[in-house]
């Protein structure tokens, strides 16, 4: 109850000019989280982390959406940070080590090769997820992770499956509402193709760790039957839908339940 007092209290403070970064920084600092950005080959990336540096832990890796990549459809924005942190509090309803990965040149981060390009185009380019890996390899070196749980929300469940296929200590990957086969999303909404950017769905790398994709029905930004591909590709891989959710509705109110589900199906694979 303090804490989302604390949390109200700061966003009020801050006020309707604040940008989308800075409330976001603003709900981070209320939840008490520790703040570190980590530069990738001049791309840097915001980690927030509720971790302590354990014995061996497991280590859950939040990753967001693409927040706002375009103004009116038209122009690419000048500010892509979402308005609203849907992985964000995804995390702060999870128990357990956590940290939160921000895009490349989010969160009000720039420098000379934070070009539109980077949240368009090549949103889930090489270059995108090889920076985020190494803010995922920093955020596991300091709380001395085990291994870790990939789980991401709309865009970031597609980069969650990217990350994970380069990285060594993953234990699964959960995605929700995730896009997970880019070119069927784009042509089903008849966007601009992702052309330097990376699909999931036509990957060539196994997937050793265990799968769960949670999908909406009523789900009309990123509508399940655009993931058909990915799970022909991977028939491994665990598809859960749900009858009620949306884009957005319901995930947050029902994660708690859907999180319990989820870390018992994970601990029966291990």
């Amino acid at each position: 109850m303090y804490r989302a007092c604390l949390l109200g209290a700061l966003l009020l403070a801050i006020g309707g000019c604040a940008s989308n970064a800075e409330r976001i920084d603003a709900q981070a600092r209320a939840a008490g989280l520790t703040r570190t950005v980590v530069e990738s080959d001049g791309l840097p990336t915001l980690i927030y982390s509720n971790a302590e540096p354990s014995d061996g832990g497991r280590l859950l890796v939040f990753l967001e959406g693409d927040g706002r990549p375009w103004h009116a459809g038209i122009e690419p924005s000048t500010d892509p940070t979402t308005r609203n942190p849907i992985a964000l509090q995804l995390m702060l309803r999870t128990p357990g080590n956590a940290a939160y990965i921000g895009r490349p040149c989010y969160h009000n981060l720039g420098g000379e090769r934070c070009t539109s390009d980077l949240w368009t185009s090549a949103r889930y380019s090489e270059e995108v997820v090889q920076a985020m890996v190494n803010a995922v390899q920093e955020a596991a070196r300091r709380a001395n992770a085990r291994d870790i749980v990939l789980v991401g929300y709309s865009g970031g469940g597609a980069l969650a499956v990217l990350l994970a296929e380069r990285l060594q200590v993953v234990a699964a990957v959960v995605t929700i509402a995730a896009n997970l086969d880019i070119e069927a999303w784009t042509r089903h909404h008849g966007y601009l193709p992702l052309d330097r950017s990376l699909n999931p769905a036509t990957s060539p790398h196994a997937h050793p760790w265990r799968e769960i994709h949670l999908l909406g029905m009523r789900d009309t930004t990123v509508p399940p039957v655009t993931a058909d591909a990915y799970f022909q590709r991977y028939p491994d891989a665990q598809r859960w839908t749900l009858d009620e959710h949306g884009h957005v509705c319901c995930w947050l109110d029902a994660w708690p339940t859907l999180w319990q589900k989820i870390a018992a199906a994970l601990r029966t694979a291990e």
